[in-house]
């Protein structure tokens, strides 16, 4: 089996891990990230009309500590993140088309009719795109509300992998974000970096991420159009002889 590299936060791992080993690939963590949990000071859900997650991360966190109307509308990026809120008991849930950060921003724009004037909550991490954040005060209202930040981690495997990359036994490298790619150079340094992920396929979720890639000067070989693991797994599929 051909060996895959998952860069997400070791926690994540084991949900996608399953994805990839029924297309017969060996999926190895790698988590260049770690997460750490932010307190929520002062949060009255009476100040927002919406409230906007970004991952299952932001409402895993969120509800560790806060206690909400479940009824209240929300605003979930990706299927996932829905998927997760429903379970939950979320039950006024709206899904964007693109899961991105500009996604968000050409939803709220294109139902400007009912969100115009209104007040969203934004709940994700620390780190993120500015893009809905530049538009508060124009027709509508974003406040962050950062419910964990994010911060290198170096694996415990690091050697383990390192001598698989000089090898030549690494197939793919997965960046699912701009954090989990700053944390690989954090781990191996520029040029080392570069080295190993020459000849390999470097995958990405999103196009966020593939820009902090492509701004290093690091090529990209597969950008799924629909930013999920099974779409990456289906385009390496697609790259196999």
């Amino acid at each position: 089996m051909k060996n895959v590299l998952i860069t997400r936060e070791k926690g994540q791992f084991e949900e996608v891990k399953s994805i990839f080993e029924k297309e017969g690939f060996n999926p190895i963590p790698f988590p260049t990230i770690k997460f750490e949990k932010l307190p929520l000071d002062n949060f009255d859900e009476k100040n927002y009309d919406y409230l906007i997650f970004t991952s299952k991360n932001a409402v895993k966190f969120f509800l560790e500590d806060i206690e909400v109307d479940k009824s209240k509308p929300v605003i979930a990026v990706g299927s996932k993140t829905a998927n997760y809120l429903k379970k939950e008991g979320f039950k006024n849930i709206e899904i964007p088309d693109a899961f991105s950060g500009e996604g968000l921003k050409d939803y709220i724009d294109k139902n400007l009719d009912r969100f115009k004037g209104k007040k969203f909550g934004l709940i994700r991490a620390l780190e993120g795109s500015q893009v809905l954040l530049n538009q508060s005060g124009k027709d509508y209202f974003v406040q962050l509300l950062p419910i964990y930040k994010t911060t290198y981690n170096i694996p415990d495997n690091t050697e383990e992998i390192e001598k698989l990359f000089l090898k030549k036994e690494i197939y793919a490298v997965v960046f699912s974000s701009p954090s989990t790619f700053y944390g690989f150079l954090n781990v191996f340094g520029v040029e080392k970096s570069k080295k190993f992920l020459e000849d390999v396929l470097v995958c990405t979720i999103g196009t966020t991420t593939s820009k902090a890639l492509e701004d290093k000067g690091f090529k990209v070989n597969i950008v799924p159009q629909i930013f999920t693991f099974e779409e990456i797994v289906k385009l390496l599929k697609e790259k196999q002889p």
